[in-house]
C-alpha cells in the first residue's frame, strides 16, 4: 500500500493506526453517552426528574473523554499533514 491510500480499513502509516485508534474509542464513548442520554430522557418522561439528572451525571465523564479522542485524532492528522507539506 502506498502513503496516499485513504482507506482506514487498512491503515497505512502508524499514525492513521492511531486515528483509526482513537475514532473507534471516540464511536464506542459517543455511542455510551447516548445510551445514558436516553435512559435519562425516559426517566424525564417518566416525570422522575431526580433520576434524570442522576442518569444525566455520567455523561460529564464521558464528555471530556470525547473531547479528548476527538481532539488527539485532529491533531494526529495535522502533525502528519504539517510533516507531509500540506497546509
Amino acid at each position: 500500500m502506498t502513503a496516499t491510500n485513504h482507506d482506514l480499513a487498512e491503515p497505512t502509516s502508524i499514525v492513521d493506526t492511531a486515528i483509526a485508534a482513537n475514532l473507534a474509542a471516540l464511536a464506542q464513548r459517543l455511542e455510551e453517552a447516548t445510551a445514558v442520554a436516553r435512559e435519562a430522557s425516559n426517566a424525564m418522561a417518566n416525570r422522575d426528574r431526580n433520576l434524570a439528572i442522576g442518569t444525566l451525571i455520567m455523561i460529564e465523564e464521558m464528555l471530556p473523554e470525547a473531547q479528548a479522542l476527538f481532539s488527539a485524532a485532529l491533531a494526529l492528522h495535522r502533525g502528519q499533514r504539517s510533516k507531509d507539506g500540506a497546509l
